[in-house]
């Protein structure tokens, strides 16, 4: 096994469980809500950090499961003109729109750096119920925009793949077959 394939499998069960931690968080999430409706309606007695503590795992969950989701090829896509392409040219167009993706989220991964950083620095706290370090809060947006730039880089990387082979299969075949595929 090379480099490049252990990483992709120790980048792929960072992804799983970074999933499975979302999926953990969201029923933690169902369950404290509907325990502190419970308690505000038949007790009167709320609790103050469920809703603090919500509104941070709506920002973990999708940026913690969208590296997950793009491996899954589970985003959503408009496929209606990619459908009148060859396969080579959605190879292609593929390539570069995940190229384009991992671009913008390797920015989003630098800035979410340098804020949680500065957050860490400077010792930001929340101003809420529960007194939380800030960089805990938004540390998410970093390593989840990271950990879907790679996924992005590795789609691409297939894809480019893709696209090369169907220009070997196309020049080793009759050019009337070329077009239609």
């Amino acid at each position: 096994m090379n480099f490049l394939q252990q990483t992709g499998r120790i980048l792929d069960m960072v992804i799983v469980c970074f999933t499975w931690f979302s999926g953990i968080l969201m029923i933690f999430a169902l369950i404290s809500v509907c325990i502190d409706v419970v308690l505000r309606y038949f007790f009167n007695s709320p609790t103050g950090w469920v809703l603090q503590i919500s509104e941070y795992i709506l920002l973990y969950i999708p940026f913690l499961s969208a590296a997950y989701v793009l491996q899954e090829d589970g985003h959503i896509k408009v496929d209606i003109l990619l459908s009148f392409l060859s396969q080579r040219m959605q190879a292609l167009f593929d390539t570069m729109t995940s190229i384009l993706g991992a671009g913008v989220l390797l920015i989003l991964t630098y800035y979410g750096s340098i804020v949680s950083y500065d957050y860490y620095i400077r010792q930001v706290i929340t101003l809420k119920y529960l007194k939380i370090p800030e960089f805990l809060v938004v540390i998410a947006i970093p390593v989840g925009c990271l950990m879907f730039a790679l996924q992005f880089i590795r789609r691409a990387n297939n894809s480019y793949h893709k696209y090369r082979n169907k220009a070997v299969k196309y020049n080793n075949c009759n050019p009337e077959t070329a077009i239609r595929e």
